[in-house]
């Protein structure tokens, strides 16, 4: 996808905020909220879809009660682009990852991990990053509470 931002109109702009926020609101009540019919709305949305510009519908839930949350850093030791595409196809593939970036700055990854409990974290960090002969060093936060979580891209 390109940068689609300077193509999107103020209606597609406003669709998108509405969306989200809530993407169970009919296309009546977004119709109405930026003024124009709901047949109009979903002719935006499913071209918004269709071009990537909304890249998936998701429902989110409260990770409250389900585990413990966690922001690792890792550092490599030696940078090669197969060490980069390995970490990144393996990260892909973990389901207890939520959010793998690479960054620039001391570190080389930040990864969000969602998992049962630190004892299960600790064993499976072992497995997966001292295992790994690419990773020199990783840090590990404990997430205590989460003060802001947002999903939206300002528009």
């Amino acid at each position: 996808m390109s940068d689609q931002t300077a193509e999107l109109d103020r209606f597609d702009r406003a669709i998108l905020r509405i969306l989200q926020r809530d993407n169970q609101r009919s296309h009546e009540a977004i119709g109405r909220a930026v003024g124009l019919s709901g047949s109009a709305v979903r002719r935006r949305i499913v071209r918004l879809r269709e071009e990537g510009v909304i890249a998936r519908d998701v429902s989110l839930l409260d990770p409250v009660g389900w585990g413990v949350r966690l922001i690792v850093t890792l550092t490599f030791g030696e940078e090669t682009v197969e060490a980069y595409e390995a970490l990144d196809e393996q990260m892909a593939a973990e389901p207890h990852v939520m959010q793998s970036y690479h960054v620039a700055g001391t570190e080389d990854y930040v990864l969000i991990v969602h998992g049962p409990n630190l004892p299960w974290y600790e064993a499976w960090s072992k497995d997966t990053f001292m295992t790994n002969p690419a990773i020199r060093r990783y840090e590990t936060k404990v997430v205590w509470s989460c003060k802001k979580f947002e999903t939206s891209v300002p528009l």
